[in-house]
């Protein structure tokens, strides 16, 4: 019902107002009525600051009526959005001393994030993140396939696949991979430092371009080439622009007992070409020699010779001619 106005009169004890009797019949309805719509009677209770739902389980709820919205200090509820209402402010929840924070499965702890059943946390979408480490310095296990668009920086990866276009170090160092790498496609590297290489299946491993070794290969076979056991087969490159004695090659005393040199002498000014055949051996401290030559003049257009040499036998030559000269050589060595 509507408030019911009592009627005073126009003065005092006029007798003008209402009736005393009709004025309590009005009082009596409207308490009646705000005693059924207030917390008296209803599900609610206010007491203190405090307003409670007197139903046991029961929720309470604040709505707004239309597009309005419940305001609180500092923040403001809009259907299910909970918005900070003064400007650039942050927006807290936070949990009561070793409380936590769990939002449907999810709980906060500090800067901890976990799952409320202790299942696994599940991210549906993309995760762009700058920096990813282990809060107790142990390892980050990831148990699944993981696609990473740009760069990951790491000191350590440790996988049993590790599907990638491109490996680089940040800083320009090595990297290092201190356990067995399975290589299915093709491996394109610059540089790499090993000290065993082996087919998983026992296939052959296949090198399609060229592989230069600083150090010593060593293997059972690799086809097309003979696999050496006492010697080496090599080659090398000199060029000369004086008539003055210079080095062709040295090998060691210690480790070589004898060499076979075949020697392409080029010497594009004079139009003179050659290729000589020089067979060395040395008994510890005296070196011999003996050679051939085929000439494009029917002439040696350089003289050689062999020594030794702290520890090294010597083969040298001499040009007849000051202008450039290029030798070109492969040498077979033979153990001592």
């Amino acid at each position: 019902m509507a408030q019911t106005v009592l009627n005073v009169g126009s003065n005092a004890n006029d007798g003008t107002g209402d009736t005393l009797r009709s004025a309590m019949i009005s009082i009596n309805s409207m308490f009646t009525e705000l005693y059924a719509a207030s917390p008296v009677t209803s599900q609610i209770t206010i007491t203190g600051n405090e307003i409670l739902a007197n139903q046991s389980n029961a929720n309470l709820k604040l709505s707004a009526s239309g597009t309005g919205v419940i305001e609180l200090e500092g923040i403001q509820i809009r259907d299910n959005h909970i918005e900070g209402t003064r400007s650039n402010e942050d927006l807290y929840l936070t949990a009561s001393g070793t409380g936590n924070i769990i939002l449907d499965g999810i709980r906060i702890n500090g800067t901890t994030l976990s799952a409320d059943d202790s299942s696994s946390i599940k991210i549906a979408e993309t995760l762009q993140v700058n920096t990813i480490e282990s809060d107790d310095s142990s390892q980050i296990q990831i148990n699944d396939s993981i696609g990473v668009s740009g760069t990951v920086n790491a000191t350590t990866v440790s996988a049993p696949t590790l599907d990638v276009n491109t490996i680089n170090s940040v800083d320009s160092s090595q990297i290092v991979i201190t356990d067995s790498v399975r290589v299915t496609g093709t491996l394109d590297a610059t540089t790499i430092e090993v000290n065993n290489i082996s087919s998983a299946d026992s296939s052959a491993i296949q090198i399609n371009d060229n592989v230069n070794i600083s150090g010593t290969l060593q293997a059972t076979n690799i086809e097309g080439i003979t696999v050496l056991s006492h010697g080496d087969v090599l080659d090398g490159t000199v060029t000369t622009s004086s008539s003055t004695t210079t080095n062709v090659d040295t090998f060691a005393v210690g480790t070589y007992r004898s060499a076979r040199y075949d020697i392409s002498e080029s010497d594009s000014t004079n139009g003179r070409y050659s290729l000589h055949s020089v067979q060395v051996v040395h008994d510890g401290s005296t070196a011999y020699m003996t050679s051939s030559v085929v000439s494009s003049t029917g002439l040696s257009a350089s003289t050689f010779t062999v020594d030794i040499d702290s520890g090294n036998v010597r083969l040298r030559v001499t040009p007849l001619s000051s202008d450039s000269t290029t030798f070109k050589f492969i040498k077979t060595i033979i153990d001592v």
